[in-house]
């Protein structure tokens, strides 16, 4: 997965009002975490063929102490945003093309029963002009 399949996916938390961090998300000393918060990782697959496709799942994995309904909302969002269909589709500065879908969401347990978490996937195509 490339910077500009990373930045869209940042760009779209960002433009979403979701708190979002690739990784890991930190706290600064004396602030409190947001509500829910959403943490980044990615897995990519092996090119199918010459191409220049190459394809990713990214996970976005979101936690919170308070309701469901912030996570749920967050994956209407987040859905509407990468739409199954027709995606986010973004040129990037070398050239290369970035596709990005909503694929789908599960909730997942924790041992925290005051901790809730959720998972929505997206399924990201990009195309090298390399």
């Amino acid at each position: 997965m490339n910077k500009a399949g990373l930045k869209i996916i940042s760009d779209a938390m960002e433009s979403l009002g979701l708190a979002y961090s690739f990784m890991r998300f930190n706290v600064a000393d004396g602030e409190e975490a947001p509500d829910a918060y959403f943490v980044g990782e990615y897995e990519e697959t092996g090119p199918i063929d010459e191409s220049g496709l190459q394809e990713a799942s990214f996970l976005l994995t979101g936690f919170t102490r308070k309701s469901w309904l912030l996570l749920e909302d967050a994956k209407e969002a987040i859905s509407a945003y990468f739409n199954k269909v027709g995606g986010k589709t973004v040129i990037a500065d070398n050239g290369s093309a970035v596709a990005v879908f909503y694929a789908n969401s599960l909730v997942v347990p924790t041992e925290d029963a005051e901790l809730k978490r959720m998972q929505i996937n997206l399924d990201v195509r990009e195309w090298s002009v390399k």
